[in-house]
C-alpha cells in the first residue's frame, strides 16, 4: 500500500538547497512519509555557469543518498511544473528553499511559493529560508483561494491598458496602437492566472472598455462607423486566441509534469519488479505502482495450480467512501475466469460484460497467464489513450517479470532434484561399499557357528557371537540414521516436543552405548540441579547415541568420554566430551556436512557413511538450537548442542 505521506523536495542550483534536503528529509522521517525529489530544467539552463550545474549534480546526488526518488522535467513556468508533479505523485508536503536576499520582482511574476499556495491550496507548503551562517528557519505558509489574486491582476491589467490607452488617443496614437495595447494586456493576464477564464473575461472586457472609451459616441456602448462591428470582432478573436494559446502552453507543461511522474513510475516498476524475490512479492508491487499511476482501486487476481487465486485488492489512500464489496468480486468472478481461459480482455470500457465494475486483463507471459488485472472504472468515466497505454505497460513489465520468476523457480527446482539425485547416488555407492564389510562378517561367522562340530571352543564361540552381535547393532544404529536422514530430507519429520528431564535422556543414550563404550569410560556430569528441556526425547537419544560412538570410534581404549549438560537463561546446553587425539582445525568445518569421513577407520576397523554427525545437527536444527565442536584441553573434542529449557516440571 501506498504510504499516507508524501514529502517533495524542490531542487535548485542553490549551495544553500542542501538545507533545504536535510529539513525534509527530517520532515519525511518523522511522519513515516514518502520521499520524492523534482528539479525542473528551465530555458536558463543552457547559459548556466559550470559551478551552478556542479552545484546541481551534487544537490540531486544529496537527495537520491536521503532515499528520495529523483524526477525532472523541462518548462519556463517552475511553480506550474513543481504543482502539476505534485498532484501527480499524491505529494502532501512541498519543501521549497528561500534566500535570505530579497529579490527584485516584477509584475510580470510572483514569487514561487505564492504561486505554489495559489495552485495547490490544498498542499501543505513549506518555506526554507537560508541564511548565510547556515542557519535555516522553517516557515510554514497556509494558502487562499487564487481567484482573489487572479481577479485583482485581470483588473489591474486592464485598468493600466486603459490607462495607457487614454494617454495614446490624447497625444493622437491611432485606435489600432490602443487595440494592441489591449492585446497585450489580454496575454498577461493569460499567463499570469491559472485556466481560461480570466483570459476569456478579459478579451470581452478588453472590447467592451474599447468600444465604451474610445470609439464615437464615446461612453456608451454603440458605434456609428459600420466597420466597428468586423473590429470588436477581430479584436475579440485575437485576444481569445492569445488568452487560449497561453492556456494551451501552460497546459502543455502540466502534461510534461505529468509525463516525468508517469516515466517515474515506470521505471521504477521495472527496477522494483527485477529485485522482487516471489511472485507474491512482484504481485504486490504492481498493484501498488497502477495505483500510483492512475489512482484507482486495483484488484489482482494470482494463478495458483491453474486456478485463481485469493484476489489482492489495493485503494486510493483517500478513499473513504465507495470501496468494493465482496458482492461485486463474486458477481464478476464468472469474468475474471473468462479473462483467464480466453487471454483476452473483458469488462468496463469493453464490448464483453461492459457493464461490469472493473476492467480486467491479463497479465501474460510467454505461452501463460499468470494473472489477471483488473482497475475499477465508474459509471461514465473514461479512460485516456495515455493512461491506458501506461497500464498496459506496468503488466507487460509484470508479465516479464513473473516469467523470470518462474524460470528461476524452475532452476532452483532443477538443481533442488540434481542436488537430491546426487546424494542418492553417493549414499548408495557408500551403502553398497561399506555394508559389505559387516555383512560378511556376519554370514562368515554365522556360518562357521552353523558348521561347528563340536571343534570350536565356549571362548570362541562367544567371540563369534559378540562379534555377529556388534556387526548387527552397527548396522542397526546405521540403518535408523538412514531413516531419520530420509524423513529429514522428505520433510516429512515430526517433532513429539514434551517437557523432558535432561538427565533421563543423557541416562538413556549412555545405556543404549554402554556396550559400545565397554572399553572406556563413560560418565555423565549434570550436577544437582533438575535441567528440563522441551524436546522428542527419542530423536535427542539418537544424536547423544552417534556422538558417543563417534567419540568411541575415534579415541583409543581407556579414553574419558563425560555427558554434561548446563543450563543458562532459557537454553540448556548438552555436551559430549572425549580426551582423545581430537579434530585438526582444518577439517572442523566439515564434519557436519552430509558424507563427509575423515578417511580414518577409527579403533574398529570400520568406516561410517559421513551421516552421524549430519544427521545430529539436522535434528537439533529441527528442535531451533544449533550443535558446534571445539577442542578439549589439554586434548580431545568437545561437542556441544543447545535445547530450549522448560521451567515446569511434568507431573508424575
Amino acid at each position: 500500500m501506498p504510504k499516507s505521506e508524501c514529502v517533495l523536495i524542490c531542487i535548485s542550483d542553490s549551495p544553500t538547497n542542501s538545507s533545504v534536503i536535510h529539513a525534509a528529509v527530517k520532515m519525511a522521517d518523522a511522519f513515516g512519509a514518502e520521499l520524492k525529489a523534482f528539479y525542473v530544467e528551465t530555458p536558463a539552463y543552457e547559459t548556466m555557469g559550470g559551478q551552478s550545474k556542479a552545484q546541481l549534480d551534487f544537490n540531486k546526488k544529496l537527495a537520491e543518498k536521503s532515499g528520495a526518488k529523483f524526477s525532472s522535467s523541462y518548462g519556463s513556468d517552475v511553480a506550474m511544473q513543481i504543482a502539476e508533479y505534485a498532484k501527480a505523485c499524491g505529494a502532501t508536503k512541498i519543501v521549497i528553499g528561500r534566500s535570505s536576499q530579497r529579490r527584485k520582482r516584477t509584475f510580470l511574476r510572483n514569487d514561487i511559493s505564492q504561486r505554489l499556495s495559489q495552485l495547490v491550496p490544498e498542499i501543505e507548503i513549506y518555506i526554507i529560508p537560508c541564511y548565510a551562517a547556515g542557519i535555516c528557519r522553517e516557515e510554514k505558509t497556509r494558502t487562499g483561494l487564487f481567484s482573489w489574486a487572479s481577479a485583482g491582476i485581470t483588473a489591474g491589467l486592464l485598468l493600466a491598458a486603459t490607462l495607457i490607452g487614454l494617454f495614446l488617443k490624447r497625444v493622437g496614437f491611432t485606435e489600432t496602437n490602443i487595440i494592441t495595447v489591449y492585446l497585450l494586456s489580454v496575454l498577461f493576464i493569460s499567463f499570469l492566472t491559472e485556466g481560461y477564464i480570466y483570459g476569456i473575461v478579459a478579451s470581452v472586457l478588453s472590447v467592451l472598455f474599447f468600444n465604451y472609451l474610445f470609439t464615437e459616441p464615446r461612453f456608451s456602448f454603440m458605434a456609428y462607423g459600420t466597420g466597428y462591428p468586423l473590429t470588436f470582432f477581430i479584436m475579440f478573436t485575437a485576444a481569445f486566441l492569445t488568452s487560449s494559446l497561453t492556456a494551451r502552453a501552460k497546459g502543455e507543461a502540466a502534461a510534461n509534469a505529468q509525463k516525468a511522474y508517469k516515466t517515474e513510475v515506470l521505471l521504477s516498476a521495472s527496477r522494483n519488479l527485477q529485485h522482487a524475490g516471489s511472485e507474491n512479492e512482484i504481485l504486490n508491487e504492481t498493484a501498488d505502482q497502477i495505483l500510483k499511476l492512475m489512482g484507482r482501486t486495483v484488484i489482482l487476481y494470482p494463478i495458483c495450480e491453474g486456478k485463481l487465486g485469493r484476489p489482492l485488492m489495493l485503494y486510493p489512500r483517500d478513499m473513504e467512501t465507495g470501496r468494493i464489496d465482496d458482492e461485486v468480486c463474486i458477481s464478476e468472478l464468472p469474468i475474471v475466469q473468462w479473462v483467464y481461459e480466453n487471454n483476452e480482455q473483458a469488462g468496463a470500457t469493453t464490448k464483453n460484460r461492459s457493464d461490469a465494475r472493473f476492467w480486467y486483463l491479463a497479465v501474460r507471459g510467454n505461452d501463460s497467464v499468470h494473472a489477471v488485472a483488473g482497475i475499477s472504472v465508474n459509471p461514465g468515466d473514461h479512460i485516456g489513450a495515455s493512461e491506458r497505454d501506461f497500464f498496459l505497460a506496468v503488466l507487460g513489465e509484470c508479465g516479464v517479470a513473473m516469467e523470470k520468476q518462474k524460470l528461476r523457480e524452475d532452476q532452483i527446482r532443477l538443481e533442488v532434484e540434481a542436488q537430491r539425485e546426487k546424494m542418492r547416488s553417493t549414499l548408495l555407492r557408500a551403502i553398497s561399499h561399506d555394508l559389505r564389510t559387516p555383512l560378511t562378517s556376519i554370514s562368515g561367522n554365522a556360518q562357521l557357528l552353523m558348521e561347528d562340530n563340536g571343534r570350536l571352543t565356549d571362548e570362541q564361540k562367544s567371540g563369534l557371537y559378540t562379534a555377529v552381535y556388534d556387526d548387527s547393532t552397527w548396522l542397526i544404529r546405521l540403518v535408523e540414521n538412514l531413516l531419520a536422514i530420509t524423513r529429514i530430507d522428505n520433510e516429512t519429520l515430526t517433532l513429539k516436543l514434551k517437557p523432558e528431564l535432561i538427565s533421563d535422556i543423557m541416562g538413556e543414550a549412555a545405556e543404549h552405548s554402554r556396550r559400545r563404550a565397554q572399553h572406556h569410560r563413560l560418565r555423565i556430569s549434570v550436577g544437582d540441579e533438575l535441567l528440563m528441556v522441551k524436546a522428542d526425547a527419542a530423536l535427542i537419544v539418537q544424536v547423544l547415541v552417534n556422538l558417543i560412538d563417534n567419540a568411541v570410534k575415534y579415541t583409543p581404549e581407556g579414553s574419558d568420554i563425560v555427558l554434561s549438560a548446563v543450563g543458562k537463561e532459557k537454553k540448556v546446553f548438552v555436551s559430549v566430551a572425549d580426551n582423545g587425539p581430537g579434530i585438526p582445525d582444518e577439517m572442523k568445518p566439515k564434519i557436519f556436512d552430509m558424507f563427509f569421513t575423515s578417511g580414518e577407520t577409527g579403533s574398529d576397523s570400520r568406516r561410517g557413511l559421513g551421516l552421524g554427525l549430519a544427521l545430529c545437527r539436522a535434528i537439533v536444527t529441527a528442535h531451533g538450537g544449533e550443535i558446534t565442536v571445539s577442542d578439549n584441553i589439554p586434548g580431545g573434542s568437545v561437542f556441544t548442542f543447545s535445547l530450549m529449557g522448560e521451567e515446569e516440571i511434568p507431573n508424575a
